[in-house]
């Protein structure tokens, strides 16, 4: 299999995550910012990510990519009666806690293009232009502004996991799901760019974001 990814995408995480949880091998091919001409041949013409490769089968977008490796991969991460509250989760966290987490994340993202564009000194100018044209001009700045605030409403909506993993290891359970990978990518997406960050608003979450991280399948 090939994942292409941009690597703090929460979307990539998440799928990342589910193949390590089900203990798939897969190769992971960076998408450049600026180029994705590898990635419109794969896929005909979408230049989104992630797209999951696999043999003849090209999946796009996050959550048909989830449920496609549920289909065809066992263990499935949406296990029996928690099947639908793992969706749930999956469609909370890429959407809701998405919107904060990436809104905190995006400056620092925005002053990392460069190093991951080789050095191209034009991918941060087109990373925001990419965001002023969805959310309006001067966002990001707004958004670096807002860091408190916005750091506050992810601990409003990530509080209630921390009493839930309080009692048990998993989101769901003592078995990681699909909710865990949900959930993570967007933390591993702020953690990409600011180390060490969820600590600070989540720590309650501490434990449980290293187990998730260190969680394999067989195989």
């Amino acid at each position: 299999m090939k994942l292409y990814q941009f690597a703090y995408s929460p979307y990539a995480a998440k799928v990342r995550k589910c193949l390590e949880l089900k203990g798939l091998a897969y190769e992971v091919v960076e998408v450049p910012y600026l180029d994705r001409r590898a990635l419109i041949a794969v896929t005909g013409g979408s230049v989104h990510v992630p797209v999951l490769v696999d043999g003849q089968k090209v999946v796009s977008d996050s959550p048909r990519i989830t449920a496609y490796l549920d289909e065809r991969h066992a263990p499935s991460l949406r296990p029996g009666p928690l099947a639908a509250a793992a969706v749930v989760f999956e469609q909370w966290a890429d959407n809701l806690l998405e919107d904060v987490a990436f809104k905190l994340a995006a400056p620092q993202v925005e002053q990392r293009q460069a190093a991951l564009n080789d050095g191209r000194e034009d991918a941060p100018a087109f990373y925001r232009m990419v965001k002023e044209r969805k959310f309006g001009a001067g966002c990001i700045d707004a958004w670096a502004v807002q860091e408190s605030e916005l750091e506050a409403r992810l601990q409003a909506l990530l509080s209630p996991l921390a009493h839930t993993l309080a009692e048990q290891r998993f989101l769901l359970g003592e078995r990681a799901t699909l909710a865990d990978a949900a959930v993570w990518g967007n933390l591993y997406m702020i953690e990409a760019v600011m180390p060490g960050r969820t600590a600070v608003f989540a720590p309650g979450l501490a434990s449980w974001y290293r187990r998730v991280s260190d969680a394999r399948g067989p195989g």
